[in-house]
């Protein structure tokens, strides 16, 4: 049978939606948020990092390989997993549209393989939810269906482990019928995906996401997740670290961004990234060794999640965030406001 992830809320910010909650998995140490989830991390940053994340991206030619058995978990999956830590295996459709069924159930078999105890439902191009550029009700309920194929495929083997629903960041149009899969399915775990977008820039799409949950289960007893967050790679020189931001309304763990937001208007010889500063919860450029930046930048966010943690409950939120130059009243509005319109219980 498969089980729920369980959440106990330990203390929560009045004005902010932050909660400071302990997240129980069979067989691992609980998982205390807010959190940053890792990617690749180098061994600097392994030992505070509780969520590890292994992403595989999943093109025509990959299926082909996963069905002929040139690709299986044990070669390109499980080498990457950490000891100790929940290894989130996140698969990203690289596909224009749904696959056929032979290809799904090849695929649902290879991802139930591939994950540990967690089963992330994968994340998807935005093209497969759209027709003549624009997004479809059609194309969304076909994305509906393939996930509840995939569902249902795993529950008929036997499934013993825990479904997490990801939710691709949409208008309430189209994102209600993905979440109302999840609801009747009863999932108590999500992950919303941000598609490169910023959660604060999209607030109503997000909020109403929040607010479809939160109906169902409270936020308190779920555990939501964010993944694929935009980071202004190159717009400005210095930019709000929104995807941080992000622990501010509701989130208990983000992850990594998969693809890069923006596109630099001057060529360069190097790859231009960007570097975290924890001082005022902003990214600035910084022209390195994108590893060592990756790198850094994981480790401070770890840091700074797990300090603001031990705040939660213990001092206004506000307090904190009003030390942070580039969080300007605005941004505080914003977050503040997803807390009071998503009342949770």
């Amino acid at each position: 049978m498969p089980f729920k992830i369980q959440v106990n809320e330990k203390s929560r910010d009045e004005e902010f939606g932050i909660l400071n909650k302990e997240v129980i998995l069979p067989e691992l140490a609980p998982i205390h948020t807010p959190t940053k989830c890792v990617k690749n991390p180098s061994v600097c940053v392994i030992p505070n990092a509780t969520i590890n994340e292994v992403i595989k991206k999943i093109s025509t030619n990959t299926i082909e390989s996963i069905r002929d058995g040139t690709d299986t978990p044990n070669k390109s999956i499980k080498p990457r997993f950490l000891p100790n830590k929940l290894n989130l295996t996140i698969f990203e459709l690289m596909l224009d549209s749904v696959p056929d069924k032979d290809s799904i159930k090849s695929l649902a078999s290879y991802w139930y393989a591939s994950s540990q105890r967690v089963l992330v439902l994968p994340t998807v191009a935005s093209s497969m939810l759209k027709e003549d550029m624009k997004l479809s009700e059609k194309k969304i309920q076909e994305y509906v269906e393939m996930m509840r194929y995939i569902i249902e495929i795993t529950e008929a083997i036997g499934n013993s482990k825990a479904f997490m629903g990801t939710i691709p960041l949409l208008p309430p149009k189209y994102s209600k019928p993905i979440v109302d899969l999840y609801l009747e399915k009863g999932f108590t775990s999500f992950a919303v995906d941000g598609g490169t977008k910023d959660f604060l820039n999209h607030e109503t799409d997000f909020r109403a996401i929040l607010t479809e949950i939160n109906e169902s289960t409270p936020l308190n007893k779920a555990f939501i997740y964010a993944c694929n967050l935009g980071i202004p790679q190159f717009e400005m020189y210095r930019a709000r670290a929104d995807d941080f931001l992000s622990l501010f309304a509701y989130v208990d763990g983000f992850g990594s961004t998969f693809k890069t937001r923006g596109r630099s208007k001057v060529s360069i010889s190097k790859p231009k990234v960007k570097k975290f500063l924890r001082s005022e919860l902003c990214y600035e450029h910084i022209y390195d060794s994108r590893q060592k930046v990756n790198d850094f930048n994981q480790a401070e966010q770890l840091s700074e999640a797990t300090f603001i943690r031990g705040l939660v409950g213990q001092e206004k939120i506000q307090k904190y965030l009003s030390t942070k130059k580039a969080v300007d009243p605005s941004a505080m509005k914003r977050l503040g406001s997803i807390a009071q319109k998503v009342k949770v219980s």
